[in-house]
């Protein structure tokens, strides 16, 4: 089995964490590279998973999984469903696990020759050409606020920085002892409201009906139905606490207004910052003026948690339309286990 400790640090996809969980949570600081023939290819979000088989110098098969970030963001690098097959060999480059099972990130991804060792080729390909944001109407016919319509950010990098919050005294007792493996969404459990809605840097599909608006998430594959306030009370019922709470909608002028209370305590984020069960948020979704033939929608969120934090502390990110974009599944697998 050919895995070379690196003495450098390979950087490709080493600072990942904009998927679902840190990558501190299953991987460790050692660097390695592993070579092998793929088995699977899992082109899909929260992260991108291959699994390939490793021969031993003892000639026994292992199977491996190296971990990459979000479908998502790596189809904005030119990957596609079918950019790795099985069969292909292949040389990974990244950190090994934490736990010590075959696992490593996937910092550096190579094509092989497996007779002679020279690289062959990298996946990827013609970047995504969906890439340009569209015009989109600032009103609907009605006169509401047209926020219909898939939302992607263009620039890199993350809403306001979640990690910031304003925590008091029983929050930063929390934040004091946490560590990226206690994230619940490593083992694939659900996201929180805030983690979701307002922390998320991938693109968000918002669709308007005359009484309720539907908020479909990428990255986490999340649905909210929220109804508007004057909407039939049976389907407001309370279902106790969620990770994604009860909401209500309602207009005012050109802004979209939700409100969310019967939260689960919940992460905000991959760095921790634990929010309690008495959170509550307001949403306010609002259009921009099109500029330069973009269009785009702003979110900010209130969150106000006398449990965790001293506070009200507010999030934002702003959105592009881009016309027909297409959704990327989500699969969501846990790190193998030692």
């Amino acid at each position: 089995m050919r895995i070379i400790f690196c003495l450098m640090f390979c950087s490709f996809f080493a600072s990942a964490s904009f998927g679902h969980h840190s990558f501190a949570a299953t991987f460790g600081n050692d660097v390695i590279t592993v070579e092998g023939v793929v088995e699977e290819y899992r082109f899909s979000n929260p992260h991108v998973i291959i699994y390939f088989n490793v021969i031993g110098e003892d000639g026994i098969k292992t199977r491996w999984m190296t971990e990459g970030q979000a479908a998502t963001t790596m189809r904005r690098r030119g990957w596609k469903k079918d950019s790795i097959v099985e069969g292909d060999y292949i040389r990974v480059t990244g950190n090994s696990s934490r736990n010590g099972s075959p696992m490593v990130s996937t910092d550096n991804l190579e094509f092989i020759d497996p007779s002679n060792g020279n690289v062959i080729g990298v996946p990827g390909g013609e970047v995504d050409n969906k890439e340009v944001a569209t015009l989109a109407p600032l009103q609907m016919t009605d006169g509401r606020p047209n926020v219909t319509g898939a939302w992607r950010r263009i620039a890199s990098g993350r809403p306001d920085d979640p990690s910031g919050a304003p925590l008091n005294a029983a929050g930063k007792a929390l934040q004091d002892v946490f560590d990226p493996i206690i994230d619940p969404q490593v083992q694939c459990e659900p996201p929180g409201l805030v983690r979701q809605a307002a922390a998320t840097p991938h693109p968000v599909r918002l669709t308007q009906y005359d009484d309720r608006v539907v908020i479909a998430y990428e990255e986490y594959g999340s649905v909210r139905t929220v109804y508007f306030d004057d909407a039939s009370t049976d389907v407001n019922v309370s279902e106790g606490l969620t990770a994604l709470g009860e909401s209500k909608a309602r207009y005012e002028g050109q802004k979209l207004i939700i409100e969310t209370t019967n939260l689960l305590a919940n992460l905000t984020g991959t760095n921790g910052n634990a929010l309690s069960d008495q959170t509550t948020t307001v949403e306010t979704y609002y259009r921009n003026q099109d500029d330069k033939g973009m269009s785009s929608l702003s979110m900010d969120m209130v969150i106000t948690d006398p449990g965790h934090l001293s506070e009200s502390w507010v999030l934002s990110w702003t959105k592009f339309y881009l016309d027909d974009y297409e959704f990327i599944a989500v699969d969501c697998l846990p790190p193998l286990s030692h």
